[in-house]
């Protein structure tokens, strides 16, 4: 018999990594050498960085991934997420006392009753269950990690008991200690989640951004954000839509081509959409003295269109590839009790896919399946609770 001939290993990996995430992870089985790529920071930060943005739909019996394919006729694939929960033998399988609390690096925090929250890549099906001493004196948990350092340095935050004001409370996974920071809060508004909307705030870099109305009077917004390597929260830019009635729009924040923001302004009566972009990317350290923002796209009136987002079962990103420009929306359609995506157009034309078996409640967030592992090692102090 003829050997096989083998493709250069360069060749071999631009087509391994032009491979969907879930075969991936199959293929990890197929020989040692592509278990080791996958492993690989060069290749899984590179996978990373371009992949598409999906939906993470939560309802009280299951989670599911919903991907969209951009093309001339857009259509929807919808995947069962199986949880790993080994390392909580009491978990209700139902998932009714868990909530979606955010993402980090394709990991998803989620949260429950009181002080139990819990790591997990949902590709990967790891779970990393984290408690806290101070039991559910800390809320708001959010996760990020030091974008200074080579090697990132995962950590949790939260807001810490009665005082809203000046303290955070911040949870190191290397160390699995909880520190208290006393924040001067005085000069970016006083309260640290001052106007926190947990449906409008995104992981960039590591760190956690969210949009505030400062200045209702004038319609003037602007971005906070908090600061996992300085451990501080500051102002981060103002944001490019205005309006003095401040009261008759949503405004929305998410993430574009992986590296720049995009922020969504929506009328609540006519409906009308204006989207804003970032032209440059977000750096690591950037503090948002140079972000220029530039306009994306507009969607003409619509009276029956949907809100943007206005609660946690609805949930956007925008696309731009050689089909033109799109808003994607996850949500409930108006008087139905069924889960929808909307592909909205520049010129307000846009198609409705059903989400076939979800329908009632359900909680919505974009996100990136990535093969990032975080070492079991970082968790493992944190875990040895359960």
């Amino acid at each position: 018999m003829v050997e096989p001939r083998k493709l250069p290993p360069d060749m071999e990996e631009e087509i391994l990594f032009l491979v969907p995430y879930l075969s991936l992870v199959r293929f990890r089985a197929v020989c040692k050498e592509w278990n080791n790529l996958f492993n690989t920071k060069i290749f899984v930060n590179r996978k990373f960085a371009f992949s598409h943005q999906e939906f993470m739909l939560k309802t009280h019996s299951h989670i599911y991934s919903l991907s969209v394919d951009l093309n001339d006729n857009p259509t929807i694939k919808v995947t069962d997420l199986r949880f790993d929960s080994r390392f909580d033998p009491s978990f209700d399988s139902s998932l009714a006392r868990y909530d979606i609390s955010g993402f980090c690096d394709g990991y998803v925090l989620m949260k429950g009753s009181k002080e139990r929250c819990f790591v997990w890549n949902p590709l990967l099906r790891q779970t990393y269950w984290i408690s806290s001493p101070m039991g559910d004196e800390i809320c708001d948990k959010r996760m990020g990690h030091d974008g200074g350092n080579p090697e990132k340095s995962y950590k949790l935050i939260g807001r810490f008991g009665t005082d809203l004001i000046r303290k955070v409370a911040v949870l190191k996974f290397a160390t699995n200690t909880w520190d208290i920071t006393h924040l001067d809060c005085a000069s970016i508004g006083g309260n640290v989640f001052a106007s926190y909307d947990s449906t409008s705030s995104v992981s960039l870099n590591g760190n956690f951004y969210w949009t505030v109305d400062k200045y209702p009077e004038t319609g003037e917004c602007f971005i906070k954000m908090f600061d996992f390597s300085k451990e501080m929260v500051k102002i981060f830019c103002i944001l490019p839509c205005r309006g003095k009635r401040t009261n008759s729009y949503i405004r929305a924040l998410s993430i574009y081509k992986g590296d720049r923001f995009a922020v969504v302004q929506q009328h609540t009566i006519t409906r009308e959409i204006r989207i804003w972009v970032t032209q440059n990317k977000i750096g690591n350290g950037d503090d948002g003295d140079n972000v220029v923002w530039i306009k994306f796209m507009t969607v003409p009136r619509r009276p029956k269109m949907p809100l943007v987002l206005d609660d946690k079962s609805k949930s956007y990103f925008v696309d731009h590839n050689i089909y033109g420009k799109r808003l994607v929306l996850c949500c409930h359609c108006l008087h139905s009790e069924n889960a929808w995506v909307f592909v909205v157009r520049e010129e307000g034309t846009f198609k409705k896919i059903k989400i076939d078996g979800v329908s009632g409640w359900f909680q919505s967030q974009v996100y990136i399946p990535s093969l990032i592992n975080i070492s079991r090692n970082t968790f493992a102090e944190a875990s040895e609770h359960y």
